[in-house]
Order: structure tokens, then sequence, then C-alpha cells
């Protein structure tokens, strides 16, 4: 009696058989097919893109006013950046000043990741590389990322507030007030200072806000032509593939009446554009 109670029907068997082996599967991994948990909050899904906005802006007449708004729109509409253009400066520090005003409210707007400052005597002339990459490139080489909120570049004169590039942050609009500060130190010493040299004294006197910078190669975002020859010390000259061309101080090396705009229509010739198509 006791050998017939303890015998096992075959189906039974096949079910004890599937449930070990099923047991076994599990404590070695996820069944072959079986979605895998993500490791944690926001693990595995797609980054967003930044939110990036380009920003510059002219107050006087230009004989290039068209060609330099035409260049920057069609780079902004090609890779879904906004641009954003004043045409009047309220400063009281300054015309030059008033690009930081800018950046000021921008960030207070809460609409952007990063912003990006270009002098209005520029051109973007590889319209294929995004700034985007440029920052998130930078960034992944920092050793600290997260404390960066301003990426710059040197000429051979020092910093270059040309073209640079603004985190949308708290402690970037702090850094800012503090260039204020500086000036108005430098003012009531019966010393002028730019927006540039503020900026320049502000990394050198303040470890902290110094952390908040990192320099790019000049060549990389704000490259001068050969016609302009004040490099940093990588002294790379523009060529063309280059991302941009800036024509700093343009009236003291090239000769006539209008040096800057004979410049900007001289290297527009090189621009790479891309297709138009589906931008209007």
């Amino acid at each position: 009696m006791l050998s017939r109670s303890l015998r096992i029907s075959p189906s039974v068997c096949l079910f004890l058989l599937f449930c070990a082996f099923l047991g076994w599967q599990l404590s070695h991994g996820p069944i072959l097919g079986q979605p895998i948990d993500p490791a944690g909050p926001g693990a595995g899904e797609p980054k967003m893109p930044l939110r990036i906005a380009v920003v510059t802006m002219v107050t006087d007449e230009k004989s290039y006013i068209h060609m330099s708004l035409k260049n920057k729109d069609y780079y902004a509409r090609r890779h879904g950046y906004d641009l954003v253009v004043d045409f009047e400066a309220h400063s009281d520090l300054g015309t030059t000043w008033w690009k930081y005003n800018m950046m000021e409210r921008l960030i207070k707007s809460n609409k952007y990741d990063w912003m990006w400052w270009i002098d209005f005597d520029t051109l973007i002339t590889n319209t294929d590389i995004k700034v985007a990459e440029i920052i998130q490139e930078t960034l992944a080489n920092a050793t600290n990322p997260d404390d960066i909120d301003f990426l710059t570049t040197h000429d051979c004169n020092g910093l270059n507030t040309g073209s640079f590039v603004v985190r949308s942050r708290e402690s970037s609009v702090k850094y800012l007030r503090d260039t204020y500060d500086i000036h108005a130190v430098a003012k009531s010493r019966g010393e002028q200072y730019s927006e540039q040299d503020a900026m320049a004294k502000l990394s050198r006197i303040d470890p902290e806000s110094a952390k908040r910078t990192l320099q790019v190669p000049q060549w990389k975002m704000n490259a001068f032509p050969q016609e302009i020859a004040c490099f940093d010390e990588s002294r790379q000259v523009w060529k063309h593939g280059t991302f941009v061309i800036h024509f700093a101080g343009a009236w003291a090396h090239v000769k006539g009446d209008d040096p800057t705009g004979q410049m900007m229509r001289k290297y527009e010739k090189e621009i790479i554009w891309g297709d138009w198509k589906g931008l209007f």
C-alpha cells in the first residue's frame, strides 16, 4: 500500500521538472525575451536634446547686418535652436555689458539649458557643427562637469568674450553680478573695466568663480582669420570647415573704409550651409 501511495503520474513529474527548471533559470538571470527592469529612475530613457539659445545684438547700422542675421538665423533653424537678437542696449555700464543683461534675462525665463553668445561681427562658417555637441564634448572631459557654468575662449590678449557659452542657472547669474561689482570697484578708483576685463579678473581673484569657467580652444568656437593674427596658445588660424570665424578688431588689422564688412564679404563664400529644404 505504501509503494502504491508514492506513485506519481507522468504529468505531475513533468510539472515538477518545469518548476525546477524555472527556479534555476530565475536564479541565473532573466528569462530569454523577458524585459529587463531599468537600473534606476530614468535609466534607459532617451536623453532630451539641450535647449539652446543663440544670442547676439546689433545696435547701429552696419554694412553686413543682413549677412550676419541670415547666417545665424539659418544656423538656429537648422538645429532647432532659438535665435535671440536685441537691437538696443540699455546698460549704464556701456553697450558691451548688455550681453550680460541679455544672459541674465534668458536665465530667468527658464526656457533654456544653455545660451551661446556670439558677437555680431562673426560668421558661422560650418553650419554642420552643433554647439550642443561642443558643450557635451567639453563637459565630458571636465573633472567636475556639474560645476561648470561658462565655456570661454582666449586670444593672444587673454579672455575673448566674442563667443562664449553660459549654463542657465542661478550660479551663473551670481557670477555675472559679481562682474558688475568688479566694474563698480574699478570705477571708484578711476579705472574703466569692460565686461571682458571684469570676467577675466573675477576668475583670477576668486577661486570658486574660476572653477565654474572652462577654457575651450579658440579655433573650436571663436577662430580668427589669418588677417587678424591674434591666436591663443594653440596658434590655430581659421581654415575652411572651422565652426566660427570672428573679425574682432578688424579695424586695426585690415585697411579700407569698412574693414569688418570687407572681411565678412570675403569669408561669406566659405560658409558650409547644408540643405535649405524644410527650414522655411
